[in-house]
């Protein structure tokens, strides 16, 4: 976004974003004292292509959060934003400080990437990575979901798909905000966050500290996070900038009711430092990027210990050939290394180079085709490559398809832990996959109001397993396959001026086969049918909204069923002056008691239930 478009809008306008429609509203804005003159903002997703194309010209399925939509929704933290999504399931128990595992189209996280400004999160120790466990949505520009196969992309990890996170570019004059919530189970939130610009510096940043006794016995959690950016336009073509966000998680976990006291405890570092240098020049623009990913992680009870570091170098070029072709190209090199208390430190060296072609074959037809070759220094070569295209009718119906293939690189604890539990095989190669999707999206009334249909389906080969050896020990090899496929569907927009709605139902069946026993089970934890539903409302001064998470079809290890369940929140603000706002929020407002999970070993682990919370934000 340019400067010319700094002042923020102040009116809801609604941009179809590839198969949902997302709202950018004036309420958080006006909250936060951030609203000035009315202007549009064009909505762009980059993860898709890694450059920025319009939503409708798209032809994968993906999201964007504006970060207007998700403090408006008063969602503390990212893992809750995006169970409303189609196609995420966000595992948790909902308390303060646990883990959570994000999933896409029933890949578990460890197959899921996550990129924070630019910083991949998945690790040599964590494939799932720590950050997300807890990513706030503080000083947040956007997150955005993109599903199926994104390795020709990004390398790694992206089977099930990508999550990018961004953090906001400061714009105007220098404004503040300081956060104060209470609630239940004596929470308390604090925060600051501000930014703006001076002269041809741009900054924003923002320090948070929450902690909560949660609902059970020795449970309480603790949270702190932090994020800062700044970019400086060093010539009317280059741009420099850094950004930081730091994750710290401190979390007392009695686990299932099955588990003696005192409760195990979890502790989680996990931050992120990237700088970039853009230069444009004509038609080509280059911009380099340098990363860094620092995480350790300690849990008591049966005690584990992991350290691990990410150290990334990206080079993309992006040259706009014609007005029908673009073409990006590029190179990345990562230097890993982790430890835990199973086995020293390792370190490893992947390099990749990629290449793309966006081809806007006519005023309604885009297509893009890719490949990229990663090698690893621990698992070997491998190339994957992707296509897609969307169709726009002279109907407002777009018509899109995508297949590409994946992969995902064992981690260092597989390859080298010592331990019996869990003995690593340094012979294990890598997961691969093929997947593709079809599906569509109807726009109406200037694309106020839209609906739309996915059908997806991967195939995955070489899974990765633990394989029992003798008693508890056990040890891992590339012996099953697993399948993922299902619907997608959503529907959204203005359905009477100041209300608006969108609705989302997936229906995933996700299966491992047991290639020696020629077995077949659901894989554990994803659920099979989910349904969410959230409406806002404006009022003169007044804003509300009420949501509802629908989730059934879950199973154990074993097989056995895990509770169906009902989550409900409403949340509203009161703005009483320019500078001053009311809000409160209900989680789970239905009180539903449910287990988030369930083993023969450690039995049912319930979540938290009913929670209010109550503060006041002032702007200056």
């Amino acid at each position: 976004m340019t400067k010319e478009t700094e002042n923020y809008t102040t009116r809801i306008a609604w941009r179809s974003i590839g198969r949902r429609t997302v709202m950018v509203g004036v309420f958080a804005l006006m909250s936060l004292g951030l609203a000035d003159e009315p202007i549009d903002l064009d909505a762009f997703i980059v993860g898709a292509t890694r450059t920025e194309r319009a939503p409708d010209m798209l032809g994968v399925n993906a999201d964007l959060l504006l970060s207007e939509a998700i403090d408006r929704s008063m969602y503390r933290d990212i893992r809750y934003a995006l169970t409303d999504l189609g196609g995420v399931y966000a595992h948790s128990d909902e308390s303060l400080g646990s883990s959570s595992e994000i999933s896409i189209r029933g890949n578990s996280s460890t197959r899921v990437l996550s990129l924070v400004d630019g910083v991949k999160t998945n690790s040599s120790i964590f494939s799932g990575g720590r950050f997300m466990a807890g990513a706030s949505a503080f000083n947040l520009d956007r997150v955005e979901v993109v599903r199926g196969a994104q390795s020709t992309l990004y390398g790694s990890s992206a089977i099930g798909g990508a999550i990018l996170l961004e953090t906001r570019r400061g714009r105007g004059e220098a404004r503040y905000q300081s956060v104060l919530e209470l609630g239940s189970f004596n929470s308390v939130l604090g925060a600051l966050q501000g930014e703006g610009e001076t002269g041809e510096l741009d900054y924003s940043f923002h320090v948070a500290a929450q902690e909560s006794d949660n609902e059970r016995v020795d449970n309480e959690g603790k949270m702190k996070s932090y994020s800062i950016r700044f970019d400086y336009d060093i010539g009317e073509n280059a741009t420099i900038g850094f950004a930081s966000r730091g994750e710290f998680s401190d979390y007392a976990n009695p686990d299932g009711d099955l588990t003696p006291p005192p409760s195990s405890r979890a502790q989680s570092d996990a931050m992120v430092f990237s700088a970039y240098l853009e230069t444009v020049n004509g038609n080509w623009t280059q911009r380099a990027t340098a990363s860094l990913l620092d995480e350790y992680y300690r849990q008591t009870g049966f005690l584990y210990i992991g350290d691990a570091a990410n150290y990334g170098f990206d080079w993309q070029n992006t040259v706009e050939v014609s007005d029908m072709l673009r073409v990006v190209a590029g190179s990345a090199l990562e230097y890993q290394e982790g430890n835990d208390n199973s086995f020293p430190e390792r370190k490893a060296e992947n390099w990749a180079l990629f290449a793309q072609a966006e081809v806007a074959a006519s005023d309604s037809v885009n297509l893009v085709v890719g490949a990229r070759h990663d090698d690893y220094e621990t698992a070997g070569s491998k190339t994957t490559w992707r296509a897609n295209g969307a169709w726009m009718l002279p109907s407002k119906t777009k018509l899109r398809a995508a297949v590409g293939t994946a992969f995902r690189a064992p981690n260092f604890f597989r390859l080298y832990s010592t331990s019996s539990f869990a003995l690593g095989n340094p012979d294990l190669k890598p997961e691969e996959s093929e997947g593709w999707e079809v599906g569509f999206d109807q726009y109406f009334s200037n694309r106020d109001l839209s609906f739309g249909m996915t059908y997806f389906r991967n195939d995955i080969e070489q899974l990765v397993v633990w394989i029992p050896t003798e008693g508890w020990d056990g040890s891992y090899a590339n012996r099953d396959v697993a399948e993922n496929y299902g619907v997608e569907t959503y529907i959204g927009g203005e359905l009477r001026p100041g209300w608006f709605a969108n609705f989302a139902y997936t229906w995933t069946e996700s299966y491992s086969t047991n290639v020696d026993a020629g077995s077949a089970s659901r894989q554990t934890g994803v659920p099979r049918h989910q349904f969410s539903l959230n409406n806002d409302f404006q009022s003169g001064e007044w804003t509300f909204g009420v949501g509802a998470h629908y989730v059934l079809g879950r199973e154990s290890f074993g097989g056995f069923d895990i509770d169906n369940y009902t989550l409900v929140r409403a949340r509203a603000r009161y703005r009483l002056s320019d500078s001053v706002t009311f809000t409160g929020r209900v989680e789970n407002a239905i009180d539903d008691d449910y287990s988030m999970s369930y083993s023969d070993f450690s039995g049912r682990t319930p979540a938290r239930g009913i929670a209010a919370f109550g503060g006041v934000e002032v702007s200056f």
